[in-house]
């Protein structure tokens, strides 16, 4: 009964390390994505909110 707990205890800790991993690499992927979309102008102006409401352009 033991070893057939631990068995099945072991596959769902293995998937739930890997569902764990998977995710972290995703947000990973996804902050640098998203970093590099506000380092252009038209997308900064519709992702970011205080580039809108500042009023003032950063270009001179």
């Amino acid at each position: 009964m033991t070893s057939q707990y631990n068995e099945c205890f072991r596959r769902f800790a293995g998937r739930m390390e890997k569902g764990i991993m998977i995710g972290i690499v995703v947000c990973a992927m996804a902050l640098t994505v998203g970093e590099m979309l506000i380092q252009y102008a038209p997308t900064r102006l519709f992702l970011v909110e205080t580039e809108r409401l500042e009023g003032v352009s950063r270009l001179p």
